[in-house]
């Protein structure tokens, strides 16, 4: 059946040679879409065979149309490997600049522990203008009203200035035990601040795996449905010649088959989305995003006894140091609060100086003048709060305060023992299971060559591609879950012990 006439042909094929022509100058671009390239030699070819029929010679059009095709370039956005999402994590993931924050304010407050006890000091200052005053105690001649300002004429300006304070010599331990307990402040929230860093790279592990398992997934289903489609033409077209054996049942299964298949091709899209999502928030990379298209493998690092998993997580957990911080710091503020029970022991120094010209100076050493002066001196002294009970109080809810932070430590400490028994358990079985699966993926590979092999040998008909395309997909997606929750338990033992060199690679690495 022809598509065009002669004339329509022969114009199509001299522009075709055109194309040619051009495609030669620039081969180094991309040209037209598979669709046009499609109809264009589709028509070349039945262009061919009308000229073979008929012996005419195709004559060159006049409207040959030169311009060569729009040329699209296309940038590719970078690939980034397991390795490096998660150093861009943990530049950029909000959870760690939080922790990043508490960090600072953790040291803010270990300094102000540091320099507070050596800065207490105090100053003040005044002036402005008041009448003038002359005369002594015994022989004045200002009265009292003269304080009272009447007019602006007869003020004069005076300036005072104050400084007092106190240098520590003995606390009883309060300066130690505060700066001390504020130092453990500081190694719990370094310790807190590795805890987000560690669930941060869980967490991108969890969705860099899920994108490959994703793309995986939707090869899978890609390749069936190509398998399928051919199986349907082949034995559609037995059935139209009612070859014997074949009927319109048969290819109504396949193609139910074959539907069911299709039916699952928006699962590993989803999965993909939502995984590339959570890598863009995490990483902080919302724009040209993309992972390397490899394969999900199994882990490259192997399942060690579980011995050196608990001995590891005593030593670099960081909820069992946050514990021991914990712990360390109550103990120091404890020790605070029993110290404030005694005084603080130091040298106290004092200067006072006052001008006022309005006012006639006063002499005497016992006569206190506040107007014009210069005072200064220093001696041994002690400051105590006499607030014994209230203080009392407030020793024993550092005590109570103290055993609540020692049974942290030890919920933490078997806490954390129980959730990595749990994970390398959850690693043996899915090593166990991908293992197994990966057998039979195998198998199920064979199978399905074997068929393809009788088809086109004529030793097997397209309903055998049923039963083994069912059997391999399903190998296939149990070993890539398998796949999926061996990586994912290899990162889940990493974040409980704390060792984060037993954690996977990634495929992109290997």
């Amino acid at each position: 059946m022809l598509l065009f006439s002669d004339a329509g042909l022969t114009k199509v094929r001299i522009r075709w040679r055109a194309f040619l022509v051009t495609s030669r100058t620039m081969r180094h671009l991309r040209f037209g879409s598979s669709v046009v390239a499609a109809l264009l030699a589709s028509a070349l070819v039945t262009a061919g065979a009308s000229a073979a029929e008929t012996g005419d010679a195709p004559e060159r059009s006049d409207d040959t149309d030169d311009d060569p095709p729009k040329v699209t370039i296309t940038i590719a956005a970078h690939a980034y490997t397991l390795a490096e999402c998660l150093a861009r994590a943990d530049r950029n993931a909000p959870q760690i600049w939080a922790a990043r924050g508490r960090l600072k304010n953790a040291h803010a407050q270990l300094d102000e522990a540091r320099y507070t006890p050596w800065f207490q000091w105090t100053a003040s200052m005044s002036g402005g203008v008041s009448p003038q005053f002359s005369g002594t105690v015994l022989y004045t001649s200002s009265p009292v009203t003269v304080r009272n300002i009447t007019n602006l004429s007869n003020l004069v300006p005076f300036f005072s200035f104050d400084l007092n304070g106190s240098v520590p010599l003995y606390t009883f331990g309060k300066i130690t035990s505060i700066k001390d307990a504020a130092a453990g402040q500081v190694r719990v929230v370094e310790w807190d601040l590795e805890k987000t860093r560690q669930q941060i790279r869980f967490d991108v592990r969890r969705a860099y795996y899920g994108v490959l398992i994703a793309r995986d997934a939707r090869d899978l289903v890609d390749d069936a449905l190509k398998r399928l489609d051919k199986g349907i033409r082949e034995l559609k077209r037995k059935v139209e010649k009612e070859d014997p054996g074949f009927t319109t049942f048969d290819l109504y299964k396949l193609q139910v088959y074959r539907e069911e298949v299709a039916a699952r091709t928006g699962e590993p899209m989803k999965g993909e989305r939502y995984a590339m999502a959570a890598l863009r928030f995490l990483t902080g990379v919302q724009s040209q995003f993309e992972v390397p298209n490899v394969s999900l493998q199994k882990p490259d690092k192997p399942v060690r006894a579980l011995v050196h998993y608990l001995t590891a997580a005593r030593l670099f957990s960081p909820e069992i140091n946050m514990a021991r911080a914990g712990v360390e710091a109550r103990r120091h503020a404890l020790s605070y609060q029993r110290a404030r029970l005694f005084p603080d022991i130091g040298i106290g120094a004092f200067g006072s100086f006052s001008v006022n010209p309005g006012v006639t100076p006063q002499t005497s050493a016992f006569i206190s003048d506040g107007a014009n002066h210069f005072w200064y001196g220093a001696g041994l002294g002690a400051r105590w709060n006499l607030d014994l009970l209230p203080q009392q109080a407030r020793i024993h809810a550092a005590e109570a305060q103290l055993e609540e932070t020692r049974s942290i430590e030890r919920l933490a400490l078997g806490g954390k023992m129980v959730e990595v028994e749990q994970a390398w358990g959850s690693a043996v079985e899915a090593k166990t299971r991908e293992e197994a699966w990966e057998r039979a993926e195998k198998k199920g590979k064979k199978w399905i060559v074997e068929v393809s092999d009788g088809i086109d040998l004529g030793t097997a008909d397209e309903r055998a591609l049923i039963d083994a395309l069912r059997a391999y997909g399903n190998a296939r997606i149990n070993h890539l879950t398998a796949m999926l929750d061996y990586n994912v338990a290899m990162a889940q033992l990493a974040q409980a012990s704390g060792w984060d060199d037993v954690a996977p690679s990634g495929p992109d690495s290997q």
